[in-house]
């Protein structure tokens, strides 16, 4: 099996934080490019009750998710190059699913890494799981990493 190309999803959470070092080792055994990728879509209901039909949002606020954003994989990405891997990372303004699955297609990328929340009962069924989605639809082979792991 040849790697050339592993991106590796991130919410920052703790699971993702495992999965991202069984990226980064797996980039670093391959000689591979690791594309750490952020999906950071905020969706904000249409209406509320608070302010007669909608909400305020301060000046600039999604400009800041994304700045924000950014800045945040942009690191996440520098410690692990700092370790010696190649690695570049992406803030994307999409769903979770849709962007790892997206980016994943665009850069030929020969394997997803990410982390799982282990979601159990009502709450998977009401809100699934991003990893389900994800293994589901990519064109690459996904390894999923959860919490306990």
């Amino acid at each position: 099996m040849k790697i050339e190309t592993v991106l590796a999803a991130t919410d920052f959470s703790e699971a993702a934080g495992k999965a991202m070092k069984i990226a980064s080792d797996l980039a670093r055994h391959f000689e591979a490019e690791l594309v750490v990728v952020h999906a950071y879509n905020v969706e904000i209901p249409i209406a509320s009750p608070m302010v007669e039909g909608g909400y305020i949002l301060p000046s600039g606020f999604f400009e800041q998710i994304s700045k924000q954003a950014t800045l945040q994989v942009e690191e996440a990405a520098n410690q692990i190059v700092e370790r010696g891997v190649s690695a570049t990372g992406i803030a994307i303004d999409e769903p979770a699913a849709l962007a790892i699955v997206d980016e994943a297609q665009r850069r030929s990328a020969d394997i997803i890494v990410m982390g799982t929340r282990g979601l159990t009962g009502l709450k998977h069924i009401a809100l699934g799981s991003v990893a389900d989605k994800v293994v589901r639809t990519a064109h690459c082979p996904v390894l999923t990493v959860g919490e306990n792991s």
